[in-house]
């Protein structure tokens, strides 16, 4: 059991007092010097502290045939030091500032199982898994009552982690029904270009038809109020299990791994930047032929600006890391070639995988080159012009010990 707290100022030392940039201006005819704030001064500005509390017990049951450990963990940060939005008319992006407050807490836990003991044969098992959940607790702005209220322009959500991905949800590719025609005119009717073979995104519910306090229907617009938080790149939890079967001289191993409940954003359909026959990703593009198509119909014309509700992907995963097989030559076959020790190995690397779409699309759920969340928070940047395939590797091989 521990206790700790730490403190953090993650900024630049002077950018508390706003330091000047010198800038050259034309002044009539004439060059002249400026200078500008590089930053807005902010002298209110404190220390991030983190208090962290940590437990953990080891334990081991029947001669330690049964053994692992526990941990968890709860850490409060004061004082969040992040940069705020700031409106465009004050002419800088954002300024830092002590935001708040967030929570993490989790727990690790690993256990390690003697399953068969015998004298020629051995099992044993290694499981593991970590959760994590962080929350914002606290923010600036509050109510009149003095309630933290979410800070929309940074995206920042009570109760949820500080990088969410907040936009459209995706309702998958309008289609040529009657039902889904008519539907498709209630939308038009109302300003927006919607046709077979668009994008479709959830009109949520923003309309109370009783007026029981309770929104139960969409308005058939598509605004700023039907955005709502998708997810985070941050797996609800992680996982390994590796097994070992001894048999005499013979050894077979095999690991496999999981990360559950994250969602990467990246992959733009069709003629929207970067999904083409040539691609990364196959092609299943919606016509009247293949109206079960995954991305919208390439078009050249306007559309309506929801194209990034389609970027946003289950990245979910399983998969079988390695699996090897290996023999030891028993010593006394080999005095006779005066070798002391020889052993084979066979290992396949990463012959299975299960997932959501990163995985049906061949790519590599855990290459996460561009795939995250911006700095800034607002308009997270990602995309698969940089993401890896997975390679199923065979390997071979052979230890001598002279």
């Amino acid at each position: 059991m521990g206790y700790g707290i730490t403190g953090n100022s993650s900024v630049s030392p002077y950018s508390t007092t706003g330091p000047l940039s010198r800038n050259p201006y034309i002044w009539g005819s004439t060059a002249a010097i400026g200078y500008l704030p590089q930053v807005v001064a902010n002298p209110e500005m404190a220390w991030e502290k983190t208090g962290q509390l940590n437990l953990g017990l080891d334990f081991g049951f029947l001669n330690n045939r049964i053994s692992g450990t526990v941990e968890l963990y709860r850490s409060n940060t004061f004082d969040l030091l992040l940069p705020k939005t700031l409106p465009a008319v004050s002419g800088y992006v954002g300024k830092t500032e002590n935001i708040g407050k967030t929570r993490n807490e989790g727990i690790e836990i690993t256990l390690i199982t003697d399953n068969i003991r015998k004298k020629n044969f051995r099992w044993t098992t290694e499981w593991s898994f970590y959760t994590n959940k962080e929350q914002i607790v606290e923010l600036l702005n509050k109510d009149a009552e003095g309630k933290p209220l979410d800070m929309l322009a940074n995206r920042w959500f009570i109760g949820h982690p500080i990088q969410v991905y907040y936009n459209y949800e995706n309702a998958g590719i309008w289609g040529n029904s009657e039902e889904e025609l008519a539907e498709m005119a209630k939308f038009n009717a109302n300003g927006h270009k919607f046709y077979p073979g668009t994008i479709r995104v959830v009109d949520q519910k923003t309309v109370d038809t009783d007026k029981d306090g309770v929104n139960d229907a969409g308005d058939y617009r598509i605004t700023g109020d039907d955005m709502v938080i998708l997810g985070t790149n941050r797996p609800k939890w992680t996982g390994g299990l590796t097994n070992s079967f001894t048999y005499k001289a013979w050894e077979l191993t095999s690991f496999m791994y999981a990360r559950v409940g994250q969602m990467y954003f990246g992959g733009y359909p069709n003629s929207y930047g970067g999904v083409w026959p040539n691609g990364r990703v196959e092609n299943d593009v919606w016509s009247r032929d293949n109206p079960k198509g995954y991305w919208p119909m390439p078009n050249s014309g306007s559309v309506e600006n929801i194209t990034a509700a389609m970027q946003y992907n289950n990245g979910t995963f399983i998969i079988v890391r390695n699996i090897s097989l290996s023999y030891t030559v028993p010593p006394n076959w080999l005095t006779k070639i005066g070798l002391k020790r020889l052993s084979l190995t066979a290992q396949v690397l990463n012959p299975f995988i299960f997932g959501g779409e990163v995985v049906k699309w061949g790519l590599n759920p855990e290459d996460k080159t561009n795939w995250d969340i911006a700095s800034s928070n607002t308009n997270p940047l990602g995309g698969m012009n940089n993401n890896t395939i997975l390679v199923q590797s065979y390997v071979l091989g052979l230890k001598i010990g002279l």
